[in-house]
């Protein structure tokens, strides 16, 4: 199955639809990995602290913006929350246009959208609106 590559709400007037967005063409490309050349095993890339000499866990991992040269403002997933617009979770239908309407330049990738179960009515009728 392919990897959702957006989860949120198509919405218009009152209605809104749970989708997820799945990407309709992969791009054909070889991906080589690395390999420890004395027993073939993958290798793990791993974060490293040079203060405290050893790996960190992604757990231990915190954000932070640079504010001058290594003096960083730490930002929690809390903050980024709150400033992620809205639109990132919603995708508002404020008009239907013809195909022949769109500039082709915004077809550079394709997605397709399957309704979340709560949302599959809803999403049949707008399917069928024309």
């Amino acid at each position: 199955m392919a990897a959702t590559v957006w989860k949120g709400h198509v919405t218009f007037g009152l209605i809104s639809i749970p989708v997820r967005m799945y990407s309709a063409a992969r791009g054909e490309r070889i991906a080589f990995h690395y390999l420890h050349g004395e027993c073939n095993s993958r290798i793990r890339q791993q974060y490293f602290c040079p203060t405290c000499n050893r790996a960190v866990e992604r757990e231990e991992l915190v954000r932070g913006f640079e504010q001058e040269k290594e003096q960083y403002v730490l930002i929690s997933e809390e903050e980024v929350e709150k400033v992620t617009p809205a639109s990132a979770r919603t995708m508002e239908i404020l008009e239907f246009v013809e195909g022949a309407g769109i500039d082709p330049i915004y077809y550079d990738a394709s997605y397709y959208l399957l309704p979340e179960e709560a949302g599959q009515k809803a999403y049949y009728l707008l399917m069928r609106t024309k």
